[in-house]
């Protein structure tokens, strides 16, 4: 059995963020819409690519969010969360989300519906998966959610990607790589 644990020490080597930023947009990723509703009624919602998946048994997913970022607060006080895979056509809305606003969801009001755990659904995406907040552990500038898998749906559509900066499908961004010799 393996528990949190600070493994590493507590200083490590001076980092360049900007040059580990672009480092770790080499790994090309799905990118995921993350919505929840506060206890008076507020929706927020915002686009991320730190989804994975934990556990079958229990069914468990991971996510984080960047703590002072400006919707942190409504994410890290729900005790329910869905979050949808975005499908290949949706960049304009992944975009739209990754911004900060007022009210996101104006813009895209047919877009949702409310789920089952009461949170904003995405009527059309990859997958979505309804859950409930499982644990929450706070490491370095970011808290790591994870979430029990009430309910969950699953569709054939291509997934958006994000590689390098760029989003598109995968062939989108095949198209922009050098051949491999």
């Amino acid at each position: 059995m393996y528990s949190w644990a600070l493994i590493t020490g507590d200083a490590a080597d001076t980092v360049d963020a900007r040059q580990l930023r672009q480092a770790l947009g080499a790994f090309p990723t799905g990118v995921c819409l993350v919505t929840t509703t506060t206890p008076d009624g507020k929706r927020e919602g915002m686009t991320i690519n730190s989804f994975a998946s934990v556990s079958l048994d229990p069914p468990l997913i991971l996510w984080s969010i960047r703590d002072d970022t400006r919707s942190a607060e409504a994410f890290l006080a729900s005790r329910s969360f869905n979050l949808s895979v975005l499908n290949a056509g949706q960049r304009e809305l992944a975009w739209h989300f990754a911004k900060p606003a007022a009210d996101k969801f104006e813009r895209y009001a047919e877009a949702f519906e409310a789920g089952s755990n009461e949170c904003p659904r995405l009527v059309d995406s990859v997958a979505t998966f309804e859950c409930s907040t499982y644990s929450r552990h706070q490491e370095g500038d970011h808290t790591i959610i994870l979430g029990r898998v009430d309910r969950f749906s699953r569709t054939e559509t291509p997934p958006l990607l994000f590689h390098s900066g760029q989003m598109g499908s995968l062939w989108e961004l095949a198209a922009t790589l050098a051949q491999p010799r």
